[in-house]
């Protein structure tokens, strides 16, 4: 089950997260570990999670391959280490929904965003690598998890930050 999809404006939020690069079936495998290695790490940096832990899929390279993080927004930017990158995440305006019900339904939910996005006549926002490489903010915010929640169903914000 999802809500109908709508437009935000977000602030900047700064954030730290370990990249990887896998392929779409593999998200599952290798990326939710990652989380509990974030918040490891920022435990050593004397810090916290600001909000809910997310997943950021930055880069489409095709043949269902993507670069992606996996993270927690922070209280502000703070230096990176040998694996973990830091940044902020671009303010503006962003599509939204929000989705109840499993983990393995959450790409027809971003799929449901996208199409939303376009019939809007609206596009996401791009930005250019200095490699010529194509970065989006397409963001996967995961506000309750199956194993706290009684109901036993994940509430997740699907959200993509969109070209003004």
């Amino acid at each position: 089950m999802q809500t109908d999809p709508k437009i935000v404006t977000r602030p900047d939020q700064p954030y730290a997260a370990i990249a990887l690069t896998v392929n779409q079936p593999e998200i599952g495998k290798y990326a939710p570990p990652l989380i509990d290695k974030v918040a490891d790490w920022l435990k050593t940096q004397n810090s916290a999670p600001v909000g809910a832990p997310f997943f950021n899929y930055v880069q489409h390279l095709g043949g269902g391959r993507m670069v992606m993080h996996a993270g927690f927004p922070t209280q502000a930017v703070l230096a990176p280490s040998a694996n973990v990158v830091t940044g902020t995440l671009p303010g503006g305006t962003y599509a939204t929904l929000t989705h109840t019900g499993p983990y393995m339904e959450l790409h027809e939910a971003n799929m449901a965003l996208r199409d939303w996005v376009y019939e809007q006549g609206r596009a996401l926002a791009e930005t250019k690598g200095n490699g010529g490489e194509t970065e989006v903010t397409c963001l996967e915010i995961y506000h309750t998890d199956p194993g706290v929640d009684p109901s036993g169903q994940p509430v997740t914000e699907v959200t993509f930050r969109l070209a003004e």
